[in-house]
């Protein structure tokens, strides 16, 4: 374990001139403020809040940062306020971003509030707008182009295939509730 935090810190500090490393316990009991951006890896146990974060975010517990570009792994609650790029594997938990995902989200409830361009995977999937796939138990769209596939799809404007055992789609040309599958 030691080999492994001594080699997370020194990738950390050497990924690119200027790079930065967190280590953080309760925010603001962490290395850098939260005010701080932090480009290279960003180590979290209780709560580790920061203002924009690139690299790699490991995190026990829950984190907090604007906008994420990266692979960010672990966690039971991930909130990323602005837009996140990349790749997001929790425990078992709730990834929120308030603005836009480009990439993948793995998790119990991913929740996106603006556009999805990529995938979601898990229990409930919740997004504004998005193009690519919904994989979860419900998955739930305001607008979709792709394909929703779980147990009830529920979109408002579909552009592409719902597989379900309840499929709804309220800009269906044909029938707004089907079992099975539904398209537009």
């Amino acid at each position: 374990m030691k080999k492994f935090l001594a080699g997370l810190f020194l990738a950390g500090s050497t990924l690119t001139m200027g790079a930065s490393f967190e280590l953080g316990l309760l925010s603001p009991t962490q290395l850098q403020t939260p005010s701080s951006n932090i480009n290279g890896v960003r180590i979290g146990l209780l709560w580790t809040e920061n203002r924009n974060v690139e690299g790699l975010d490991l995190n026990l517990i829950a984190s907090k940062k604007s906008n994420f570009t990266g692979l960010s792994l672990g966690g039971f609650y991930d909130e990323t306020t602005g837009n996140f790029t990349g790749v997001k594997i929790p425990f078992f938990g709730i990834n929120k971003v308030g603005g836009n995902l480009t990439g993948v989200q793995f998790g119990s409830l991913n929740m996106v509030d603006r556009h999805m361009l990529g995938a979601q995977l898990g229990l409930v999937n919740l997004i504004g707008s998005g193009e690519g796939l919904q994989v979860a138990a419900f998955n739930k769209a305001n607008a979709m182009k792709g394909v929703q596939f779980g147990f009830v799809n529920y979109t408002e404007r579909l552009q592409g295939i719902q597989i379900g055992f309840v499929n709804m789609a309220k800009n269906s040309q044909i029938f707004e509730v089907l079992p099975l599958v539904n398209f537009n």
